[in-house]
C-alpha cells in the first residue's frame, strides 16, 4: 500500500531541493498538474485547468500557502495547514475589471512573499494569462520560469510513484479488456470510448485527456478522434489511453485491434513495423545511455512509413506527459534533448505506422521503467495476435 502522506511530503521536498539548486525563493503555481504534484490537492481539475481558480505559493523552505476555490479550502487543509480562499481576475469569471482584479491578486501574492521573508527573492511562475503576468511584474516581483524546476523535480520517480503507475496501468488494462471484448461490427467509436471510460472510472481512474479511439480509415492518418462512425468487419480499431489514474499518475499506452478473424497483408505489415520498432527501442533503454546514442541505435523505420510517423518516439511520463522528449530523426518539430536515461525515469515508447493514402494505420505504445538493471515494461496488455501471426 502506498503511504500517500509520505509521498506528498517527499515530492514537496524534491521540488524545494530543485528550487534551492536554482536559487529560486518561491514558486507561484497555477498549473493544476504542478499544484497536485507539489501538494496532492486537486479540486475540479478539468474546470480549473482552464479557469485560474486555485493557485499555490511554494516557498523554498516551509509549507506551501494554498489558495483554493471559495468554500473548498477544507480540501487543501486535509493535507496542509495554510489554505486561504482564492480570488479571480480573468474576465471570463469576474465580469469586471480584469486588470484591476489581477493587480489585487498580485498584491495578495506579494503579501505572502513578505510574510515568508521572500519579498526580494526570485519567483518562478508556470502558466499565467496576460493580466496575471503583467500584474506580478508591476508589483515588482522578480519573475522567472518555474517549468524547468518542476520538470527536474518530476523526472526521477520515487518508489511510491512507480507503484502508482503500475496501478494506473492495471486500471487501463482492465478498461482495454472490456473495450476489446466489445469490438464488433456496428458498434460506434463513441460506444467503445464509453466502455473504456466506464471501467476506468469504476476502478478509480479519473479521466482521459484525449478521445483517441478510432477505426477503419480514421486510423490513417493518426489524430482523428472518437465519433459516431461504426466499426466494420475486418477494420482496425486503435486507441491511445491517455488516462489519468490514481493520484493523477498517467497510463499512456496504445493498442490496435482487429474487428474479425482474418487480417489483410497490409494490416499485418503495418502492425509488424510498429511492433518491431517499439520492441527494438525498449530493449535499448538503460541508465547512462545518451539520448543521441539511443536514437542512433533505434531500429530503422521503413521509408514508406516515415512521412506520417509519430515525431516523438520516447517521452517521459508521470503525473502528465513529461520530459525528456526524444524525437524520431528528422522530425521538424522536436529538438534532440541533451542528457541520458537515468535510473528511475519512466518513459513511454511509441510508434505510429501508416503509409500515406493507405486505409489502415497502427499505433502501439508501452510504458517503461528505467531500472538499475535495464528496462522494465510496466504495461503488460497483450498485443493483437491476429495481426502478428
Amino acid at each position: 500500500m502506498v503511504d500517500l502522506a509520505r509521498l506528498r511530503r517527499d515530492r514537496f521536498a524534491k521540488v524545494q531541493r530543485e528550487m534551492a539548486a536554482s536559487q529560486i525563493g518561491a514558486l507561484v503555481l497555477t498549473d493544476i498538474v504542478n499544484i497536485r504534484y507539489c501538494t496532492g490537492v486537486s479540486v475540479m481539475p478539468l474546470w480549473t485547468a482552464v479557469n485560474m481558480a486555485h493557485y499555490v505559493v511554494v516557498p523554498v523552505e516551509g509549507d506551501p500557502v494554498i489558495f483554493e476555490y471559495g468554500g473548498a479550502e477544507f480540501r487543501a487543509r486535509e493535507f496542509w495547514p495554510d489554505a486561504r480562499p482564492s480570488m479571480f481576475w480573468q474576465a471570463r469569471v469576474t465580469d469586471a475589471d480584469s486588470p484591476g482584479k489581477a493587480a489585487a491578486w498580485a498584491r495578495q501574492i506579494k503579501d505572502v512573499l513578505e510574510e515568508r521573508g521572500l519579498a526580494d527573492a526570485r519567483v518562478g511562475i508556470d502558466v499565467l494569462d496576460f493580466n496575471g503576468f503583467t500584474a506580478l511584474q508591476a508589483a515588482g516581483i522578480k519573475l522567472m520560469d518555474a517549468d524547468r524546476t518542476m520538470s527536474a523535480a518530476r523526472i526521477i520517480k520515487l518508489p511510491a510513484e512507480i507503484e502508482l503507475m503500475r496501478q494506473s496501468c492495471a486500471i487501463a488494462e482492465a478498461a482495454l479488456h472490456d473495450m476489446e471484448q466489445a469490438i464488433k461490427p456496428g458498434i460506434s467509436e463513441n460506444e467503445l470510448l464509453a466502455i473504456f471510460w466506464h471501467r476506468m472510472l469504476a476502478m478509480g481512474g479519473e479521466h482521459c485527456f484525449s478521445r483517441l479511439v478510432v477505426s477503419g480509415h480514421k486510423t490513417n492518418p493518426w489524430f482523428h478522434e472518437a465519433g459516431s462512425k461504426q466499426v466494420n468487419s475486418s477494420e482496425l480499431v486503435a486507441i491511445d489511453t491517455d488516462m489519468i489514474g490514481p493520484e493523477c499518475y498517467v497510463c499512456d499506452i496504445s493498442r490496435t485491434f482487429l474487428c474479425g478473424d482474418v487480417a489483410s497483408a497490409a494490416q499485418k505489415e503495418a502492425y509488424k513495423v510498429a511492433y518491431d520498432f517499439v520492441q527494438g527501442c525498449m530493449e535499448l533503454i538503460r541508465p547512462g545511455l545518451a539520448f543521441s546514442d539511443f536514437v542512433a541505435r533505434c531500429p530503422p523505420l521503413p521509408a514508406a512509413y516515415r512521412e506520417q510517423a509519430y515525431g516523438v518516439i520516447v517521452h517521459g511520463i508521470g503525473t502528465d506527459d513529461e520530459s525528456p522528449n526524444v524525437p524520431l530523426p528528422g522530425d521538424p518539430y522536436t529538438e534532440m534533448p541533451e542528457g541520458e536515461f537515468l535510473e528511475n525515469m519512466v518513459v513511454a515508447v511509441e510508434c505510429y505506422a501508416g503509409k500515406v493514402g493507405a486505409q489502415d494505420g497502427v499505433k502501439l505504445e508501452d510504458e517503461v521503467w528505467v531500472s538499475a538493471d535495464g528496462p522494465v515494461v510496466l504495461s503488460r496488455y497483450p498485443y493483437e495476435s491476429k495481426l502478428l501471426d
